[in-house]
């Protein structure tokens, strides 16, 4: 998983939010999906916030979508092992800087190392990306991001809660 750049909870989002609740309230009546309570072999005790309330904090939910603020442990700790049982669009606000360097630790014990990388800081703005559902992981910080100036913490993920 590649880690966006941070969001702001600003009136901008609150719209961003809404209508992608109101979308995804359009797309569950038009194609009549069975709603889930959570995602095939998922477990209610990995689901990311109830394992990792730390770093996963809801922000909206209703029953067609869940959006999460999400944001990183400080350097040198990882955050608890949680999965994502829904896919999910991932919100990121990018105002240049560094990336945290991470570690994405997988259930099976293999580790995939996401270097820092660094941009100029620059004007904001929006990044998003697609992203399915997530098996059990967990994100260690090896160092901590330095943003570009008035750059928000954290990003938003909006997990829809559908399936056909």
């Amino acid at each position: 998983m590649l880690i966006p750049r941070r969001i702001s909870l600003s009136p901008l989002l609150s719209a961003v939010i809404v209508f992608v609740a109101c979308v995804s309230g359009f797309w569950a009546g038009r194609f009549r999906p069975v709603l889930a309570q959570s995602a095939p072999g998922s477990s209610p005790e990995m689901d990311a916030v109830r394992a990792a309330p730390g770093s996963h904090k809801v922000v909206f939910e209703n029953e067609y979508v869940r959006v999460l603020q999400v944001t990183l442990p400080p350097a040198g700790q990882t955050e608890p092992m949680h999965d994502h049982p829904w896919p999910s669009l991932f919100l990121g606000y990018d105002t240049g800087g560094s990336t945290p360097h991470i570690r994405y630790h997988t259930a099976d014990g293999k580790v995939r190392e996401q270097v820092s990388q660094t941009e100029p800081p620059h004007a904001g703005y929006w990044d998003g990306h697609w992203m399915p559902p997530e098996p059990p992981h967990a994100i260690e910080v090896v160092e901590a991001e330095k943003p570009g100036p008035g750059a928000p913490p954290g990003w938003l993920r909006v997990e829809v809660k559908c399936a056909k």
